[in-house]
């Protein structure tokens, strides 16, 4: 079972700009059959080609414009700037794939985004489990996010990740994680509101 979710928060005064808007893609390798590693317990990169596939918004807004955007896998170092077409498909010719299950997620921003890599700080990291433990996916369940991977994102220049992208269980259920993958978060200020 994949799930998505990207978490927004709406702007204090003193938060800074606005971070750009953003979008949920999936990276897929073509041609297609990259081996799985499901018993992996770390990231497994291997040099794929493919595509990533931009996922139509939940709150309607549309795909990005035709052009250039930014796709952005913190967990794996992975930025690097992709042509889209208007129907949301951006090929590329060299990836840095994750082969574990659910792995393939990624932040597709717009072309001319700076991205700086950077570690969530410890109040980051309760802010983002929090909004995992609202997620029905995971039951609420605070085990859920035992050994939780976040890859945190910064766009605006404070430091801070303003998106993160998490690798963990995200299937929960009988007392057991039921299956693995990401989620990908977004921050303005300090109120957290998941979208999916």
């Amino acid at each position: 079972m994949r799930r998505f979710a990207l978490v927004l928060l709406s702007a204090t005064a003193s938060a800074g700009p606005a971070a750009p808007k953003a979008w949920i893609g999936v990276f897929r390798p073509n041609p297609p059959g990259l081996p799985p590693c499901g018993d992996c317990d770390k990231p497994t990169i291997v040099g794929a080609t493919g595509e990533v596939i931009v996922l139509s918004p939940s709150d309607g807004r549309p795909l990005p414009d035709a052009g250039d955007v930014t796709l952005v896998q913190p967990l794996l170092g992975m930025n690097v700037v992709a042509h889209v077409s208007a129907h949301g498909r951006a090929p590329v010719p060299l990836f840095a794939a994750d082969r574990r299950d659910d792995a393939n997620t990624v932040l597709v921003l717009p072309g001319d985004a700076r991205v700086v890599f950077v570690t969530p700080n410890a109040r980051d990291v309760v802010l983002i489990d929090a909004a995992l433990m609202r997620d029905e996916s995971l039951a609420r369940v605070r085990r859920a996010l035992a050994g939780i991977e976040i890859g945190g994102v910064d766009v605006d220049g404070d430091h801070r990740p303003d998106y993160a992208i998490t690798y963990g269980c995200n299937a929960w259920a009988d007392g057991l994680c039921q299956g693995r993958g990401e989620f990908l978060l977004a921050r303005h200020g300090e109120m957290w509101t998941e979208v999916q």
